[in-house]
């Protein structure tokens, strides 16, 4: 038996961390008295599971630690945080990388650096975590709170700055293109609520297809456009315009930043 008074505790209490409490809660891997959370308040946004003001206290009692606060936040309550006894430390914070973590906190090689994506608050987030040398006890836990919200993968480390180019800011980039499908609807003729209805329903349905078929994305392009059609004006107009350059060179320029972010 745990000689931690909860299984797993927060330090912050944001929308993802709300996320990923509302995940294991609903996905039965742990209950409301397993949990507890601290923010500047005191309130808890979740009925039922404890919070407080005390870092401290949610850091001495909790057997899996995460950290949930803005990295420029961490920086100024890290000292509130120590000592940590905790079996793992889980890290959602951006561009803080997990040698700069534990060093903060004081303590060696029990960090796992995580990157969820917002929706993840419905259950359908995208996850990155670390390959890291905590125990395989740690990272199962680990990689099962983070499926309770969705999907995970494990990477390199080094390679979470191309993370956060594509899934940790991806939703971003959809939601704008949802916004321009919208638009071209609208200023063809069709109103608003239809137009993102439409839109909403098609974005969903592509993905799904693209996850189920053996197909390539270049071949499922292709089916659609139908020689002399109407799908492929819209293609050509597209790749006359250099979309797929345009994408590419704002992922890079999204990864730079997470880069000069984590030398900061």
């Amino acid at each position: 038996m745990s000689d931690f008074k909860f299984k797993l505790g927060f330090v912050g209490s944001g929308n993802m961390a709300q996320a990923i409490v509302h995940g294991v809660l609903s996905f039965g891997m742990l209950a409301k008295s397993d949990i507890v959370m601290s923010n500047t308040s005191g309130n808890s946004p979740i009925d039922g599971v404890e919070c407080t003001v005390d870092n401290g206290y949610v850091t001495a009692n909790s057997e899996y630690l995460v950290l949930a606060v803005k990295p420029q936040v961490f920086k100024s309550i890290a000292a509130s945080l120590r000592p940590v006894n905790s079996a793992a430390v889980v890290s959602i914070m951006a561009g803080l990388k997990s040698e700069v973590v534990a060093s903060a906190l004081g303590i060696c090689g029990n960090i796992i650096r995580v990157m969820p994506n917002t929706p993840s608050k419905v259950g359908m987030g995208a996850t990155a975590i670390a390959e890291n040398h905590c125990s395989c006890e740690s990272n199962a836990f680990c990689r099962k709170m983070f499926e309770s919200v969705g999907s995970t993968v494990y990477v390199p480390e080094k390679d979470f700055d191309a993370v956060t180019c594509v899934s940790g800011s991806g939703p971003a980039y959809v939601f704008y293109f949802i916004k321009a499908m919208t638009e071209g609807g609208i200023a063809n003729g069709l109103s608003p609520e239809v137009a993102k209805s439409l839109t909403l329903a098609t974005v969903a349905g592509a993905c799904k297809l693209a996850e189920m078929s053996d197909d390539s994305l270049d071949t499922l392009i292709d089916k659609v456009c139908s020689k002399g059609g109407t799908t492929i004006q819209a293609i050509d107009a597209f790749r006359n315009a250099n979309m797929d350059k345009i994408v590419i060179d704002g992922m890079t320029a999204c990864r730079r930043r997470s880069e000069e972010l984590g030398k900061a």
